[in-house]
């Protein structure tokens, strides 16, 4: 079947549907002790939520992943608060995998996604009310960390995580990590290889968006001989580079292409020009009726600056947080200036959320990557 761009409903999608809150979790360690505690929504229904220390293990391969999966069913696939394109397309991958195989799952996505990414979208059974029963089994794809959940998540039964971020995860029952993958979604395609599932035209093209999306276009240091085989795979498998291409690149909004400007011409710089950051505040992101999740991959564009080595932009979200992002071309490991705010995620790409004023968080943030480039560059 062909793919076609379409633009799917979503009730604004959200201001219907009552969502129960869960709590605020800010560590894994607050995480596991929200186990099995009897919580009640506002109606009063209760549902298990996790307060004991669950048991942890770390799986050692994807073969180990497969055999896990091959034994057990009842999935609920959820990718990270803000999905991008790999996070989307792997759970949506992971979930037509195992569909072929005769398991039972779903796709949990409480929230609006921008347009580009609705054909990823359009052969998945997608939630927007979690289902609350302990049946259901939760796979995260792509979540380095607790703090990246969207609020509506429950923990009701935390199973599996399927990553490639730096650092430990503690908050499931299972957890496969490899940091050597360029995207999760090269864990996910190593998965449906070792479960023999067949792949078709559909799966190939939300696995290959996701893998071309993380590698920017299969250009970050991570990428290898073996993430070229895989895409040449996928390609051979039916997916359309020129189609992905259009959907994930060639899909802005006129009005985002107005804010960008705006953005671009009031550029902040030091440390030579090698330091470069952008600012969006909600102001502006109203004043050009844009999307706070269409902002996110503005940052790509910083990095084709000569002088520049980081790229920072902070986005004012709608909830009052400032969301972080840090890029570097090669020689600044700016993943260990974010764990500094409680972010993460890869050497040359990763992120974080202050609950700061937007003004102090930009201050704060550039004096510490700042002071990170100075060491780093005098050295090199």
């Amino acid at each position: 079947m062909d793919f076609i761009s379409i633009s799917i409903p979503w009730p604004k999608r959200l201001s219907g549907l009552r969502i129960p809150k869960v709590p605020r979790v800010h560590s894994a360690m607050q995480m596991n002790r929200l186990c099995y505690d009897m919580n009640k929504d506002a109606d009063g229904m209760e549902y298990p939520m996790f307060s004991e220390p669950c048991q942890h293990s770390l799986l050692n391969s994807a073969a180990d992943v497969a055999a896990l999966l091959l034994e057990h069913d009842n999935f609920l696939i959820c990718p990270h608060i803000n999905p991008d394109p790999d996070s989307l397309g792997s759970a949506v991958g992971l979930y037509l995998g195992l569909r072929k195989l005769g398991k039972r799952c779903k796709v949990y996505l409480p929230e609006e996604t921008p347009p580009y990414m609705d054909y990823l979208l359009q052969h998945a059974d997608v939630q927007l009310v979690q289902p609350l029963e302990m049946t259901w089994k939760m796979i995260f794809v792509d979540l380095g960390t607790p703090k990246q959940l969207h609020p509506a998540v429950k923990l009701i039964h935390p199973w599996l995580d399927i990553d490639h971020h730096m650092g430990p995860v503690t908050f499931t029952r299972y957890a496969f990590i490899d940091q050597q993958a360029p995207a999760t979604s090269e864990i996910v395609f190593r998965i449906l290889q070792h479960l023999n599932c067949p792949m078709d035209k559909v799966i190939a093209t939300c696995l290959y968006s996701a893998l071309v999306f993380d590698t920017r276009n299969l250009t970050t240091p991570a990428t290898t001989p073996a993430t070229l085989r895989q895409a040449a795979e996928l390609v051979e498998a039916g997916a359309d580079p020129t189609y992905v291409n259009q959907m994930l690149n060639q899909q802005k909004p006129l009005n985002l292409m107005r804010l960008m400007g705006e953005v671009f011409a009031n550029l902040h710089s030091s440390l030579d020009d090698t330091l470069i950051w952008a600012v969006v505040p909600k102001s502006l992101q109203d004043k050009y009726e844009v999307d706070e999740n269409e902002i996110d991959y503005l940052i790509s564009d910083l990095l084709t600056i000569a002088s520049t080595e980081v790229i920072l932009m902070f986005k004012e979200t709608a909830t009052g947080h400032v969301k972080v992002s840090w890029r570097s071309k090669c020689h600044v490991d700016v993943n260990r200036i974010a764990r500094q705010f409680g972010g993460g995620g890869h050497h040359y790409a990763c992120g974080a959320r202050l609950n700061l004023p937007l003004k102090q968080a930009v201050r704060q943030v550039v004096t510490a990557t700042q002071e990170a480039m100075e060491t780093v560059l005098a050295v090199a």
